[in-house]
C-alpha cells in the first residue's frame, strides 16, 4: 500500500472508538466518545440508527484531527447480534433492536423444539439477542413494521452500507443465527423452523473479509474529510477482532481469552473443528477470519454492566483503591432483561443475593458481584475444555483493575495476562483487515502480529486460605444456581402480573 496509515472504527455498546495505526502497529491517533444512540426502556434496548452513524463519523473526525499522513484503508467492526432493519428505500425501518433487547425472551419458553432444530444446524441456540427471534417478535407484535423490512443487517453492516452504499455481510457474524459455520452458508430451513414469514432473503450477500471491500462514497467522504473511493473493509465482529488483538488465533501462542466489556466473552481458539469439545448450548462457533481455525466462545449478556447494575440497584459501589471484601454474601449477577445466554442459558435468569443481613456492607455486595463474574468465567472456560493449564489473556475495562485480575486468577486457578489498552478490538481489526488487503483473500492471510495489544505482567493464582474460601464459595454459588434456576420463569411471570397492577 502506498501509505502505511490504517483507520479503524469500533462502534460498541457503551462507546464508539476510532484509531489510526501505522504498519509497525503503533497507534498514532485515538478517539473515543460515548454511544449517545443507545436507549433503555425496561426490556427494550434500542439504538437510533441515524444517530449511530453520526456518532461513528464524529469519532472518526476527532481521530483524524490528530493525523498528518494519508489514510490508505478504513476498517469497520461493531457490537454483534441485534437487528438493524432497512426498508425498500434503504432507510431505517424504525430503531435497531440491540443485542441487549429482551423483548424476544418471551418467545423462548414456547418453542423449545424449534430452538433445538435451529441449534442442530447453527451450533448456536437462539436467544433474545438473535436476529432471527427479534424478527419473529416483530412479526407477531409489530406486523406492519415487519412487513416493511427488506434488509436485516447488523450494526457493522449498517455502517458499511452508509459508508459505501454496498450491502455486504461477513460470514462469521451472520452464520451463528442463520447458517452452518461448517459450510459457510446460510441455511434455507431456519426461517421455516422458527415460523418466520421471511428470513434469509433479507440478508445481504455473504462473503469473507477479503471480499467485503468497497470504496468510500462521495457523501461519506465529504462528511469525514476522507478521500472518495478509499478502500473500506468490513472486518470480523468485535468479539473476534478483540481475540486477535489479545493474541489469540492462528499463528499466535495463546488460545484462551476473556473480554470484560459491556458483556463478558470467554473463548478458545481451535486449529481443527474436531478438537472443539461438546459445547454449552449458549456457546457459539465461528471460523476465524484469517489464517484458518475456529473460535468457540461464550457470549454472556452480563459482563462489566454487572458492577454498574449492582451499584445502581443495590447501592453497592466500590471506591477507587478498594480491597477485597470477603463475606458470606453470594450474588447471582443476571441483571440484564434478556436473562443470560452463556455459560448459563436461560431467558428468564434474574439476579439474586443470598446471605445478606443488617451487618452486610455495600462493599461486600460489590465484591460478591466481582466474585460471581469470576465464577461464571471459570464455568465458561471449563466448558471450553480442561485439557490444558494455559494462561488466559484478559481484555476490556477490568483489565485495568489489578484487584479483580488477582481474583480472576485465583478463581480460574490459572495465570492471567491483562491487556489494559482501550484499543484491543481496533488492533485486532487492523491485523485482520490489512492481511486481507495485502493478499486479496482473508482465507490466505493470517492476522498481522505487529498490531497486537501490548501485554501486562502475568498474574499468578494465590493459594492458601483465600483459595479455600473461593473454592467453597464457588461450590455454594453453583448449588444455588441449580436450585434457584427452576424458579426463574415463575418469577418472570410474577413480574409481568405486577407490572399490570401499576
Amino acid at each position: 500500500m502506498a501509505s502505511d496509515l490504517v483507520l479503524c472504527l469500533d462502534s460498541g455498546t457503551t462507546t464508539v472508538k476510532a484509531a489510526v495505526f501505522d504498519r509497525d502497529g503503533r497507534a498514532v491517533a485515538h478517539a473515543e466518545i460515548p454511544n449517545s444512540a443507545l436507549e433503555r426502556h425496561g426490556n427494550r434496548v434500542e439504538q437510533d440508527m441515524e444517530r449511530t452513524i453520526a456518532d461513528a463519523e464524529a469519532a472518526v473526525s476527532q481521530c483524524l484531527l490528530q493525523v498528518s499522513g494519508e489514510i490508505c484503508a478504513f476498517a469497520l467492526t461493531a457490537q454483534g447480534d441485534g437487528l438493524w432493519p432497512l426498508d425498500g428505500e434503504g432507510q431505517p425501518a424504525g430503531k435497531a433492536m440491540t443485542w441487549l433487547d429482551g423483548r424476544a425472551s418471551a418467545l423462548l419458553a414456547s418453542m423449545p423444539a424449534a430452538l433445538d432444530a435451529v441449534e442442530a444446524i447453527t451450533s448456536s441456540r437462539p436467544t433474545a439477542a438473535s436476529q432471527t427471534l427479534q424478527l419473529l417478535w416483530l412479526q407477531r407484535n409489530e406486523p406492519e413494521r415487519f412487513a416493511s423490512i427488506r434488509h436485516a443487517l447488523r450494526l457493522k453492516e449498517w455502517l458499511f452500507f452508509r459508508m459505501t452504499g454496498t450491502l455486504c455481510a461477513e460470514s462469521g457474524s451472520v452464520l451463528p443465527a442463520w447458517g452452518d459455520w461448517r459450510s459457510g452458508e446460510a441455511h434455507p430451513d431456519i426461517p421455516g423452523l422458527l415460523g418466520l414469514e421471511k428470513g434469509t432473503e433479507l440478508l445481504p450477500p455473504i462473503g469473507t473479509v477479503g471480499s467485503c471491500i468497497a470504496g468510500l462514497s462521495k457523501q461519506a467522504a465529504g462528511r469525514m474529510a476522507l478521500p472518495e473511493g478509499l478502500p473500506v473493509i468490513l472486518g470480523p465482529g468485535d468479539v473476534q477482532s478483540t481475540f486477535v488483538g489479545l493474541g489469540v488465533g492462528p499463528g499466535f501462542e495463546l488460545t484462551r481469552a476473556s473480554i470484560f466489556g459491556t458483556s463478558a466473552i470467554h473463548g478458545r481458539y481451535f486449529a481443527e473443528a474436531a478438537a472443539i469439545p461438546r459445547k454449552h448450548s449458549g456457546g457459539m462457533v465461528q471460523r476465524f477470519a484469517g489464517g484458518g481455525g475456529f473460535l468457540c466462545f461464550h457470549p454472556a449478556f452480563n459482563g462489566g454492566t454487572v458492577f454498574r447494575h449492582a451499584a445502581r440497584v443495590l447501592g453497592a459501589e466500590m471506591q477507587p483503591g478498594y480491597r477485597p471484601a470477603y463475606s458470606g454474601v453470594v450474588l447471582h449477577p443476571f441483571f440484564e432483561p434478556g436473562g443470560e445466554r452463556a455459560p448459563i442459558a436461560h431467558p428468564f435468569a434474574s439476579a439474586a443475593a443470598f446471605g445478606v443481613s443488617a451487618r452486610t456492607t455495600p462493599e461486600q455486595i460489590s465484591w460478591a458481584a466481582r466474585e460471581a463474574v469470576a465464577f461464571l468465567t471459570r464455568m465458561a472456560h471449563a466448558d471450553l475444555g480442561t485439557d490444558d493449564r494455559e494462561m488466559v489473556s484478559v481484555g476490556g475495562g477490568v483489565a485495568r483493575d489489578p484487584v479483580f485480575l488477582q481474583l480472576l486468577a485465583n478463581v480460574l486457578e490459572r495465570p492471567v495476562q491483562p491487556h489494559a489498552g482501550g484499543e484491543t478490538a481496533l488492533r485486532g481489526l487492523a491485523a485482520v483487515a490489512t492481511g486481507a488487503l495485502d493478499t486479496g483473500s482473508d482465507d490466505e492471510a493470517a492476522p498481522n502480529g505487529s498490531y497486537l495489544a501490548p501485554a501486562g505482567a502475568e498474574i499468578e493464582p494465590e493459594g492458601g486460605a483465600v483459595a479455600g474460601y473461593l473454592g467453597r464459595k464457588r461450590a455454594i454459588f453453583e448449588r444455588l444456581l441449580d436450585e434457584v434456576s427452576r424458579h426463574w420463569e415463575d418469577i418472570a411471570g410474577l413480574e409481568e402480573v405486577a407490572s399490570g397492577l401499576a
